[in-house]
């Protein structure tokens, strides 16, 4: 597949992962902010929401971002009386960081779209019926109106849908939702998923799975590293 490179503008946010098959609601005050909404929609530019690494600026002062994030468009929602708005983030799909480009007005970056591997789509029924149901529980527990509540469950179109959201609600650890967001196996992620919540306690990842995986991980990074 061929590189798809593009120069978009990237939100860096401490403890938000952004996954492509979902929406992120955002409040934004900042003027600098406010005028890179507007330009995104006036321009039809894509949006990033990356992670910020810990505690890592660069010279201009700015977070610096994770090298694999959420690409969405944004929709204002509201645009209150002192200038600050209420965006809606509606995920488009995942990015990688190949290069700064500008940092001023604000941190724009050239940037090559991040895809899933194919692998046959080889997914195990009964794995997905599980993270349905658990989600469809977690929903009814915390969207307590009916009526927006199967208005969320008619946007659930796809498995896709479903991790996502899952990765987004459920998983409390940061890391791991950064994990998820870079495994390029959608049979991974949903596997992953399973081991992580427990039939006694589904709406909170196992942490004893959440370790193994995170070291299993890393292993794997400085492997790749070493070759």
């Amino acid at each position: 597949m061929a590189k798809e490179l593009e120069i978009i503008p990237i939100l860096s946010i401490p403890g938000v992962v952004f996954f492509p098959n979902t929406s992120l609601p955002l409040f934004v005050a900042e003027p600098l902010y406010i005028q890179l909404i507007h330009d995104c929609i006036e321009n039809g530019t894509a949006l990033g929401i990356a992670m910020a690494e810990n505690d890592i600026y660069y010279s201009s002062g700015k977070l610096k971002p994770k090298n694999i994030f959420g690409l969405g468009r944004p929709i204002i929602l509201e645009e209150l009386d002192d200038g600050s708005l209420k965006v809606l983030i509606r995920g488009i799909g995942r990015g990688k960081i190949i290069a700064e480009h500008q940092h001023l007005p604000y941190p724009t970056y050239l940037i090559e779209r991040y895809y899933d591997k194919s692998d046959g789509l080889k997914i195990h029924g009964p794995r997905i019926t599980r993270l349905r149901a658990i989600l469809d529980e977690w929903l009814v527990d915390n969207i307590a109106e009916p009526i927006e509540r199967e208005a969320f469950l008619r946007t659930l179109t796809s498995i896709y849908h479903v991790v996502d959201y899952i990765g987004m609600f459920l998983i409390q650890d940061k890391e791991l939702r950064q994990l998820l967001l870079e495994n390029e196996s959608i049979n991974e992620r949903i596997y992953m998923l399973n081991i992580l919540l427990k039939e006694e306690n589904p709406f909170t990842e196992d942490k004893g799975v959440l370790s193994a995986i995170k070291s299993f991980e890393s292993l794997e990074k400085h492997a790749k590293i070493g070759h």
